[in-house]
């Protein structure tokens, strides 16, 4: 009978592990994995030169959409394969609150985004 509860025991220990090992994207990260320069919350003297992102794993970046104090600020997002540091130039930025906002995609349609809000002084 202890066997029984031992076995059983062990089985429901195992349940998690084998539900993330079935997940195809298991280990791929999320934003929250991604790491930005500007980081979110950071108050920059001056205006940063490119906006970039580093991810746990290779993707393209599909959109970045830039809000300033004027509005949407126009940047272009380079041409490239899937990489896990991607660099947007971004053109001179006035002091003011900034939200980035980002999307990317992996080679196997597995899509990524996150928001991030930045002061430049």
């Amino acid at each position: 009978m202890k066997y029984l509860a031992f076995l059983a025991a062990a089985v429901i220990a195992a349940a998690p592990a084998a539900v993330v090992a079935a997940d195809p994207h298991a280990g791929h990260g999320s934003a929250g994995a991604a790491k930005t320069t500007p980081a979110d919350g950071a108050m920059v003297m001056g205006s940063p030169a490119a906006f970039a992102i580093t991810l746990p794993h290779p993707m393209k970046l599909e959109a970045l959409e830039l809000k300033g104090p004027g509005g949407v600020v126009s940047v272009a997002i380079p041409a490239g394969g899937p990489s896990t540091k991607i660099s947007v130039p971004l053109p001179k930025l006035a002091p003011g609150n900034y939200v980035a906002t980002w999307r990317a995609v992996g080679a196997d349609g597995h899509k990524t985004s996150g928001v991030v809000r930045f002061m430049v002084h």
